[in-house]
């Protein structure tokens, strides 16, 4: 089968899929994953190899599409009208899940509970993808129910921020990683002035393209140029990282947040590239999804029960404590931990992006994506149950 027929068969049984799961309130991702799943080497072994190739590729453009969307949500003003409990319950949940979850693993195969080569670099990429957490699933719960009320001001806050704080933290592991997986010793001064360096050039190159396209977009009136000068802005940012060896996630987060603050227009550009985005969400989570490999998710599925717990107990403790340290209201410290389990495209991409940076420990791709799964199957489930609980909800149409 050519790779033309190939993509034109993906996109019609994602987009049949979606709207056929849709009625049994699943998440879009979840069920471009699945057909990924059927049509992968699994089952029906239907996806050509050819575009397993430019999997690399579509996986820092999609990454870098989705980084510039999140930084629509790191508007200054919106920032300060949540406060900085939001923040620092978000920024404390966060730093307890990676840790809860890199520990718990790390022990595991310290102790050959499980047995498994590269423990601490696959203990540490599970710690900081636990982070990630999927807003679209919360959000779409959050808008069925007309939630409104204190923990719903506190879920918009926390998943809307968790992302840009995972990637942070997935930036400085990959850099730790590096070193480890190459076979040098890992020299914690030189990871440091390794990230450092990493980190100030993807935050100086994020602002210039910022700055520059909020110059620009004045000049362009119709939707369809304001459409491709976007898009050129995101894959030049993409295309920059991989030049210098810097994060696409991190340069295109700034990209787009500084484009969010400066730009009177930025909200119809976010509202164009989001409009143009799907089919290519589509192809990126079905290709995801076809790398499933069963026989794996067999064999580690105690690892995968143990990565739900992990991060489940994470999310939960992490935001009770947040909203400890911060005085949060009480429902905040009861139930926001139980809205923030749902997982998906940022997750899926950190997944694939390691396992296209490190063939050795390719397998957690398989693993991670068990973990969308479930959690995007028991996340919504959590969002509901909280803000039925707190009292935030409304079932008048």
């Amino acid at each position: 089968m050519n790779t033309s027929l190939n993509i034109g068969i993906i996109l019609i049984l994602g987009l049949i899929s979606s709207v056929i799961l849709r009625k049994l309130k699943s998440p879009d991702v979840l069920s471009y994953i699945i057909v990924g799943i059927l049509i992968g080497n699994s089952f029906f072994n239907i996806v050509n190899p050819e575009i397993i190739k430019y999997e690399n590729l579509l996986t820092s453009l999609t990454l870098g599409f989705i980084a510039f969307l999140i930084g629509e949500s790191l508007r200054i003003k919106d920032l300060k009208e949540i406060g900085k409990s939001g923040i620092v319950v978000t920024i404390v949940q966060a730093i307890v899940t990676t840790f809860l979850v890199f520990l718990g693993f790390y022990l595991l195969f310290y102790f050959k509970i499980i047995k498994i080569n590269y423990s601490f670099e696959v203990s540490l990429i599970l710690g900081v993808t636990a982070t990630a957490t999927a807003p679209a699933a919360t959000f779409l719960v959050l808008r069925q129910y007309r939630s409104k009320g204190p923990l719903t001001n506190y879920i918009l806050m926390a998943v809307t921020l968790d992302d840009a704080i995972g990637i942070i933290f997935f930036d400085i592991a990959v850099t730790i990683i590096k070193s480890s997986v190459n076979g040098s010793k890992i020299n914690l001064l030189e990871s440091f002035y390794s990230f450092s360096r990493e980190f100030l050039l993807s935050l100086i190159i994020g602002f210039l393209l910022g700055l520059l396209i909020s110059k620009m977009v004045k000049y362009f009136k119709s939707n369809e140029e304001i459409l491709i000068l976007s898009l050129s802005f995101i894959i030049l940012g993409v295309g920059l990282a991989q030049q210098f060896n810097l994060s696409p996630l991190l340069l295109n987060i700034i990209l787009g947040a500084t484009f969010a603050n400066l730009s009177i227009r930025s909200e119809n550009v976010f509202r164009n590239v989001e409009n143009w985005l799907p089919p290519v969400f589509l192809i990126f989570f079905v290709i995801s999804g076809s790398t499933f490999n069963l026989s794996l998710i067999i064999k580690n599925f105690v690892f995968i029960i143990i990565y739900f717990i992990l991060r489940a107990l994470g999310k939960i403790y992490g935001c009770f404590l947040g909203a400890e340290i911060t005085k949060a209201p009480v429902n905040v410290k009861k139930y926001l931990g139980l809205s923030m389990l749902s997982q998906a495209g940022v997750a899926i991409g950190f997944s694939v992006y390691i396992k296209n940076l490190f063939p050795q420990i390719a397998y957690i791709n398989t693993i991670i994506l068990a973990g969308v799964i479930i959690f995007e199957i028991i996340g919504p489930i959590g969002v509901k149950y909280s803000i039925f609980k707190a009292n935030e909800y409304s079932l008048k149409k």
